[in-house]
């Protein structure tokens, strides 16, 4: 049996109290040890966060500066590139002036009202030549008039001329409008007199058709009184009618003028966009009327109280300035008895910052997208922000047929009425007739012949849509409501339009002006678009539409339409070099707008983008159009306003780009960058390409990417290519309506 080993030694109290002593010293050491090591690491990281800051400082100071100086360089080549378009600009219109003066053909000036006001009172007395022969001619001279002070009103710099000045350049426009309206109705009434005479031998009836390249008239008479007449075509079949039995033996004739301008649309009050007021502009228009009721009272009031009332505010007056100074005392204490320690920091902090540049652009406001006044017509009316007459406007009336000359003997004796005016017959169908409707209702009309005679159906109407114009969808056919200024929708029945004859059929239960219309923004918004140079001051701009496909190419001051090619609409504008102005006019004209107006926001769902970073975009695109293409981004509509994204890359040959040459770039206000992802990246990422430099905009960012050959075609582009394709991409501003 082993022996017991000894028994363990009991701690006493003191020994106990001295190891607790002891272990809590040790406690409270490492304690303190890992309390100044986290103190260390602290001020070992807050330095290195400064010096972070600092060396992060400096370089958004280099690169401030770097911008500022960018900026500078790039304002000043805008500036200069502007001085020469509007010195340019100014000499041409001083040359076009002097020539209009030099002019020695006999036309009237239509800026100098003497002259125009004589020429409309002559052609009003001259009652010798209203001919259709001879008011053709004369009507397409006052349309170049017309057309004259219309190009001045819009050609001339804002603030040049007068308000009074251009309120009479726009009543002489209407002046020389109603003069054109005039005219073709005494030129109709000519026809009409010369019935007879104009008959045609087959039918024995009045069927004419006058032409000029901007209006055409159809006459057709009734000299015949055929009851079986139904109705009537003319040749090549531009235009066809029903002839109801009542007017088959009436002395009546149907006239369809059709003109290629429109003299009525100015005249509905939406025709221009109409700002809405906001109502705190209300509101401060407001203000100072009640500001000056008060204020009128306020001096009553003191005149009534005396002197004593001016003796009390001095009093008020004393007793306030000794408690403002004793709290600026307060505030000048309070700073004296800051701690030395803070006065240091401030001072070390003020020793490494230097003041931020400040940056003129940056302190351009960005303007709030405007807001426009809806339309406030019934659901019949036109709104013509929305929609727009194209291919004309037709006349479409029934006159009745004057007296015809009669033969007696050697006699040839004429019944004339003076003075000489179109006779308009009244026609209304019967189904929007009230009284009609009225005696329906009484159960008074029944089906007997004779009342069967005096009915009056809906007359059916065919046109042929002139080839050049581009309807995108079925025209909307309207009539001008006179008495209310609008386009009106009601009293058509059955419309339909044939594409392949470009036939447009319809039942209309009124004669009067007829205008087709298309929407406005059937185009918009685009699906995408490109840039890219074809050589020095040339470049093709592809912009694909919701529904069109164009190619335009722009080289030096003007445009010329390349596609779409299987269209004949266009077939007169592929080819056709024009100015901006022109070509913007001409492709309108057509059907093809493809250029937002100020309210198409209210119409178009667009992209909300920072207008001050778009518009400078476009400025700096027409600078490199001649060595970078540009290309749309599905990127741009998923980024914020401030951001543009869009893709480029530096282009000098005559070839389309391929995937692997484009690049993507993202533009603010402040910055532009390329980025490392490329458009087919599954998700965006702000990351900069390897190797990349910020610049202060898409000029300068050119400037790096491009070759030698690249570099001296940005500084050889011409001036007036650049500002042409700059007003180009603004008019059409594709950044947003894509």
């Amino acid at each position: 049996m082993p022996p017991k080993s000894a028994a363990k030694k009991k701690l006493t109290k003191s020994e106990k109290d001295k190891l607790k002593q002891e272990e809590d010293e040790k406690k409270l050491q490492e304690e303190e040890e890992e309390k100044q090591r986290q103190l260390q690491e602290a001020k070992e990281k807050a330095e290195k966060e400064k010096l972070e800051a600092v060396e992060r400082k400096q370089l958004e100071a280099e690169e401030s500066k770097k911008r500022k100086a960018q900026l500078d360089e790039l304002r000043e080549l805008i500036e200069k590139s502007l001085s020469i378009i509007r010195n340019n600009d100014d000499a041409r219109r001083k040359n076009a002036k002097w020539e209009r003066y030099m002019r020695c053909d006999g036309s009237a000036d239509p800026t100098i009202a003497g002259e125009i006001n004589t020429y409309i009172n002559l052609e009003r007395e001259d009652n010798q030549s209203d001919d259709i022969e001879s008011v053709l001619p004369k009507c397409r001279h006052t349309r170049d008039l017309i057309e004259e002070l219309e190009f001045i009103i819009d050609d001339t710099p804002s603030g040049e001329l007068s308000e009074s000045t251009i309120e009479r350049y726009q009543q002489t426009i209407r002046e020389l409008q109603l003069l054109i309206n005039e005219k073709l109705d005494l030129a109709s009434h000519d026809v009409t007199l010369k019935a007879t005479k104009l008959m045609n031998s087959e039918t024995l009836n009045l069927q004419s058709v006058f032409r000029d390249d901007n209006v055409r008239l159809y006459i057709w008479g009734n000299l015949s009184k055929n009851p079986r007449i139904k109705s009537f075509e003319f040749p090549e079949s531009e235009v066809s009618f029903d002839i109801p039995k009542i007017l088959t033996l009436s002395d009546i004739a149907y006239r369809c003028l059709i003109t290629k301008f429109d003299h009525f649309s100015h005249l509905s009050k939406s025709y221009l966009p109409r700002k809405k007021v906001p109502e705190e502009t209300l509101a401060e228009q407001e203000e100072p009327a009640a500001e000056q009721n008060e204020e009128k009272k306020d001096e009553e009031n003191g005149e009534a109280g005396g002197d004593g009332s001016r003796g009390g505010s001095g009093k008020d007056g004393a007793e306030e300035e000794p408690e403002a100074d004793r709290e600026n005392t307060e505030d000048l204490m309070a700073l004296l008895n800051k701690p030395e320690e803070e006065d240091g920091e401030d001072k070390e902090e003020k020793a490494v910052e230097e003041p931020p540049e400040i940056i003129e652009d940056d302190l351009i406001q960005t303007p709030e997208l405007e807001d426009f006044e809806d339309f406030d017509g019934d659901e019949d009316m036109i709104d013509l922000r929305t929609y727009r007459p194209l291919g004309g406007i037709i006349h479409f009336s029934l006159l009745h047929l004057p007296p015809q000359p009669k033969t007696v003997n050697s006699w040839t004796i004429t019944q004339h009425a003076q003075p000489a005016h179109l006779n308009f017959y009244d026609y209304i169908a019967d189904d929007v007739n009230p009284q009609v409707q009225a005696l329906k209702a009484q159960a008074q009309v029944n089906d007997d012949p004779a009342t069967k005679k005096e009915e009056r159906p809906l007359i059916s109407v065919q046109f042929k849509i002139p080839e050049d114009s581009f309807f995108f969808e079925d025209p909307t056919i309207a009539r001008w409501d006179d008495q209310k200024l609008v386009w009106r929708q009601d009293g058509f029945q059955d419309t339909t339009f044939v594409e392949e004859t470009r036939r447009l059929s319809f039942k209309t239960c009124y004669f009067g002006t007829f205008a087709l219309l298309q929407d406005v923004h059937i185009n918009m918004p685009f699906q995408s678009w490109e840039i890219r140079p074809k050589g020095l001051n040339h470049c093709l701009f592809t912009l694909i539409a919701a529904i069109v496909e164009l190619e335009i190419e722009v080289k030096d001051t003007e445009c010329c339409l390349v596609a779409p090619l299987d269209r004949p609409e266009v077939a007169h504008l592929r080819g056709k070099w024009m100015s901006l102005r022109k070509f913007q006019a001409a492709l309108r004209e057509t059907g093809i707008n493809i250029f937002p107006n100020d309210d198409s926001h209210k119409y178009v769902t667009i992209q909300d983008k920072n207008s001050i970073a778009e518009t400078r975009l476009y400025q700096q695109m027409g600078l490199t159009a001649s060595a970078m293409a540009y290309s749309w981004s599905k990127w741009n509509g998923e980024k914020e306003s401030d951001k543009l994204i869009i893709q480029a890359a530096p282009h000098i040959k005559d070839e389309p780009l391929i995937e692997d040459d484009w690049s993507l770039f993202m533009i603010t206000r402040k910055r532009s960058m390329k980025l490392r992802m490329s458009e087919f990246d599954e998700n965006f990422s702000e990351d900069f390409a390897e190797g990349s430099e910020f610049h202060a905009d898409m000029y300068h960012m050119a400037q790096q990417l491009s070759s030698e050959e690249g570099q001296k075609r940005l500084t050889d582009s011409s001036t007036f290519f650049t500002h042409t394709v700059a007003e180009l991409l603004r008019s059409t501003r594709f950044l947003i309506y894509s």
